[in-house]
């Protein structure tokens, strides 16, 4: 699974990789350039399908909840 993010809050890269972590997932990749306003970061996992299906919840999850803030 391969996702492009743009952040707001650089710390959300480090809570995706906990969260990774945390459904027994592997981060074959990570690439982030932090900008004044915002952070692009490109992630790709390797894992079990189901545990893939989760964590890219959890990512939805924080997404919106930087969209709201």
């Amino acid at each position: 699974m391969t996702c492009d993010l743009t952040l707001r809050d650089v710390r959300s890269v480090a809570r995706i990789v906990n969260l990774a972590h945390r459904f027994n997932c592997r981060i074959t990749h990570v690439q982030a350039a932090v900008g004044e306003l915002e952070t692009s970061a490109r992630f790709a996992f390797d894992g079990p399908p189901v545990a893939l299906t989760r964590l890219r919840a959890q990512i939805d999850r924080i997404i919106a909840y930087e969209s709201v803030a």
